[in-house]
């Protein structure tokens, strides 16, 4: 595999190679809505900004699975990628907990879970770590109250398709559903900012990989990957990426050349870049 250019961060090594499309999996569904709004925005942009990043060995997407799947929409078959080492013990796998608001009480939001199969059943203190064990599919916290949510699930996989099917029921009902970190979401919900979060369980790598190369995907937003570092604003243009007659490793030389041009400013982690927080360091390439 030809790479383009390389970061060397405290933690880890960040490889820079523009991929072929069709040799990448996938771990998780996309979301159709931004699905449609990436593509759109690609399309005006001219260019992907960030690379995707991408289990080195597997080739699995760790994040950027809605890039990938834009660019296929727009019949582009090449992205830009940083390419890390997985089994790296600095990259964690973290969860997104779901927000949940316009519920007037208590028992209206447990209704929307019963109705779609499952039962709840109140406890003291929760267990996170019971989350995902069968038959606790996830957990309900309100601010005075918890409840578990019981199911049948053989694996994470049939556990996320059952959290998928409970949130599209509460969406139906009327209530909004927002993904937020377990740390914000619990603080939004001390802060009476939201009514009630879904606790969702934590999948682990060789879940991620196994599902990903087996092309039996999780749902949408079952991960969420904490990279040491992470490397922003390539703005490689999207006609390079569609030089399909040209070798990668003819088209990872021309980005270097496009990269050894701009300087690296680094950032340090929990700044917000184009309205986003990253809880990682970042090195963003600038003109």
């Amino acid at each position: 595999m030809s790479v383009a250019y390389v970061v060397k961060s405290e933690q880890l090594d960040l490889e820079i190679a523009i991929l072929d499309i069709d040799s990448l999996h996938f771990h998780e569904e996309t979301i159709g809505e931004l699905l449609e709004r990436l593509t759109e925005l690609i399309w005006t942009d001219g260019c992907v900004k960030h690379p995707i990043i991408v289990d080195k060995k597997s080739l699995v997407v760790l994040d950027g699975v809605h890039r990938v799947a834009a660019l296929k929409k727009l019949g582009i078959k090449r992205i830009p990628a940083s390419l890390v080492n997985y089994k790296n013990p600095h990259i964690k796998v973290c969860g997104w907990y779901r927000t949940i608001i316009g519920a007037s009480t208590t028992e209206q939001i447990l209704t929307q879970v019963e109705q779609t199969g499952s039962s709840t059943r109140k406890i003291g203190e929760l267990d996170e770590s019971s989350i995902g064990v069968s038959p606790t599919v996830a957990a309900i916290k309100f601010r005075k109250e918890t409840f578990l949510v019981d199911s049948s699930f053989k694996n994470l996989r049939e556990a996320y398709n059952i959290i998928e099917r409970i949130e599209q029921r509460m969406r139906t009902s009327g209530l909004g559903i927002k993904y937020e970190t377990e740390r914000d979401a619990v603080e939004n919900l001390r802060m009476r900012r939201v009514d009630a979060v879904l606790c969702t369980p934590r999948l682990n790598k060789k879940d991620i990989v196994e599902a990903a190369v087996s092309g039996q995907v999780f749902a949408y937003k079952a991960t969420r990957h904490i990279i040491p570092a992470r490397l922003m604003s390539l703005n490689v243009p999207l006609n390079l990426l569609r030089d399909e007659k040209r070798p990668l490793s003819e088209v990872n030389i021309k980005l270097n050349r496009m990269l050894q041009k701009r300087h690296l400013r680094r950032v340090p982690p929990g700044s917000v870049l184009d309205g986003r927080r990253y809880e990682e360091e970042l090195y963003i390439f600038e003109e």
